[in-house]
């Protein structure tokens, strides 16, 4: 899955960094012309283009509404007719039509917003350790004297791969258009979500648990919750319903600690469907009923979240443990 990330220069005498993002792995180039970076896109065939410029003119005034919503949430965003932005603006809707007549999908993105969403440094206060957390966020192949407009690229780029997998949510603009910026959610939590929308428990498990470990109550408590839904559905694709009903027993007790909503997810809602799964496992355990119904599992979807795939029930088969050594 390629996704071209383009922080854009507001002229074609300056350089614009182009960042080349295939699965999570990186490269990165300085071009000028907008008939390099078309030529870019030719090359690679990205499944998706972000660019980091405006891609719409405000209906009136100087902001979008894209851009005053994200001032709402603390987000600082420079206008799209302010000075230099207003060439900016011009060329990257430009750009957009040339891209879009050669059959490209195209988002705007504001990397810089980004990084302030995924509590990372903007490139002008701290260049070095925002090469860091993305690095921590695992991209690989972001070279050490690559310049702070083939990071805002890659930053770009980035957010085109979280928006691919439903990790994003759009600030419309009022005209089909807009921002898009990642949930504010940690990754592997989303991570997670994912792998268990695709019926992957044990994987599930293991992403939420890389949040557990350095969480704070109540958000502790909630990924507990999830780690032992995970676990108790492996354990009920096994048939062991004793050893399912013991973990619900502690999901029961992990989310009477949370509040109603967490991360986007409704816990109330998310609750009454664990008294279900249990309801349904007690009556295996008992012998009043033959096969496990899946459609007990209990759906978890943040807010904004949005995961393309059909949700799978039944355990994945490719749900196995990493082998060690």
């Amino acid at each position: 899955m390629t996704v071209m990330g383009i922080d854009l220069s507001a002229s074609e005498k300056r350089f614009s960094g182009v960042c080349i993002l295939r699965g999570l792995k990186a490269q990165t180039f300085l071009v000028k012309s907008d008939e390099a970076l078309v030529g870019l896109a030719k090359r690679f065939r990205p499944k998706l283009i972000a660019i980091d410029a405006p891609l719409s003119l405000p209906i009136k005034g100087g902001f979008r509404q894209c851009d005053r919503e994200l001032l709402k949430r603390g987000i600082r965003i420079f206008p799209a007719t302010f000075g230099a932005m207003k060439q900016l603006t011009e060329r990257g809707i430009s750009l957009k039509k040339r891209f879009e007549a050669e059959g490209f999908h195209v988002i705007e993105v504001f990397p810089g917003g980004a990084q302030d969403l995924l509590g990372l440094p903007r490139k002008h206060r701290d260049l070095t350790k925002l090469k860091l957390g993305l690095s921590q966020l695992g991209l690989k192949g972001l070279r050490e004297n690559a310049t702070h407009d083939e990071i805002d690229a890659a930053t770009a780029a980035f957010v085109g791969w979280l928006h691919l997998n439903g990790f994003t949510e759009l600030f419309s603009d009022g005209q089909g258009g807009g921002i898009v910026m990642p949930l504010p959610y940690p990754m592997k939590f989303m991570e997670g979500v994912r792998l268990y929308h695709d019926g992957r428990y044990w994987h599930a498990h293991e992403a939420w648990e890389e949040v557990w470990r350095t969480a704070n109550e109540p958000y502790k408590s909630f990924l507990k919750g999830l780690i032992q839904i995970a676990a108790a559905l492996i354990q009920s694709d096994k048939r062991r319903w004793n050893g399912a009903l013991n973990l619900l027993s502690r999901v029961r007790q992990y989310l009477g600690q949370c509040p109603k909503k967490l991360w986007g997810v409704d816990l109330v809602k998310l609750r009454e469907q664990v008294e279900t799964f249990r309801s349904e496992v007690i009556k295996l355990f008992r012998e009043q009923k033959v096969n496990f119904n899946w459609k007990v599992k209990p759906r978890l979807l943040p807010e904004g979240m949005t995961l393309l795939k059909k949700e799978i029930l039944r355990r994945s088969k490719r749900d196995l443990p990493l082998r060690k050594g």
